[in-house]
């Protein structure tokens, strides 16, 4: 079916495209997108649903059709950026990649995908390798001249130096998978994206990893977002010496909807 707006919250302050930065966060079923000024406001907020398209050129006019819906023109940003969520990916140091070999990548991890694309973060100095639906992304591409395409783990591994000057486990939860990104002191560790089958074993995997990174620590801190509920918070606490849910980059708003978004369950795209 077509993309319809499910929430769409705005303010009234009109500024140019090239004053605004532009966040969309790409799952199976649709997106969620944010726009935020350049100097941190907080905009406008959308969650869009609806499967998509089988094709680039369908995909392309239902994201032009929902965008004109609501006012807003994908174009002349300061940044833009599209984040891919994705169950399968790698990160691979750049001394050791090679183009020629991003499936091989993949399938040593156990994974045939269809296609496969990359992102780079130079503050690593590696790559991401992943999974990802190409006539989907390549859509929004050619929608969106110069926007960034990167997943959910080269997007989590930019959390400031400001928030992770301790032990953090970063974990970003979604239905029967939850990403995660280990920090020691400002320095990343280890991202992936752990199965489960329910909150036992969910539990089991990241305190795994903040075991085998030798992150147990009355320090250590696990930060929570994404498809959160009161149970699996609560689930987490006894086993974590601090459980905080974590909504991005605090943003000022002049819409006081935005104070009854939950913002924990969309904090990739306030970051």
């Amino acid at each position: 079916m077509p993309y319809s707006c499910k929430t769409l919250i705005k303010t009234d302050q009109e500024l140019a495209s090239r004053e605004k930065r532009l966040s969309i966060c790409l799952g199976a079923d649709g997106f969620s997108f944010s726009e935020t000024s350049t100097a941190g406001m907080l905009l406008t907020f959308g969650e869009v649903e609806g499967l998509h398209a089988d094709t680039m050129t369908d995909v392309m006019r239902d994201i032009k059709t929902l965008f004109a819906s609501i006012g807003i023109r994908p174009l002349g940003y300061a940044s833009s950026e599209l984040i891919v969520l994705t169950d399968e990916s790698v990160w691979v140091p750049d001394e050791l990649y090679s183009s020629a070999n991003m499936r091989k990548y993949l399938k040593l991890m156990g994974a045939e995908p269809v296609t496969v694309m990359t992102c780079h973060s130079q503050a690593l100095a590696s790559t991401s390798v992943f999974a990802a639906a190409e006539h989907v992304v390549m859509a929004f591409k050619v929608t969106m001249p110069g926007v960034v395409v990167l997943n959910q783990h080269a997007k989590m591994a930019q959390l400031t130096p400001q928030s992770i000057g301790r032990m953090v486990l970063f974990t970003h939860w979604r239905k029967g998978r939850v990403d995660v990104a280990a920090f020691n002191n400002g320095r990343y560790l280890y991202g992936n994206t752990l199965a489960f089958g329910n909150s036992d074993e969910a539990i089991y995997h990241v305190v795994d990893v903040m075991k085998s990174f030798n992150l147990e620590s009355s320090a250590t801190e696990m930060l929570m977002c994404g498809d959160v509920d009161r149970d699996l918070f609560a689930h987490a606490r006894p086993y974590f010496p601090r459980v905080t849910l974590f909504n991005g980059t605090a943003k000022q708003s002049a819409n006081p909807e935005f104070q009854q978004l939950h913002t924990y369950r969309h904090a990739l795209i306030l970051m």
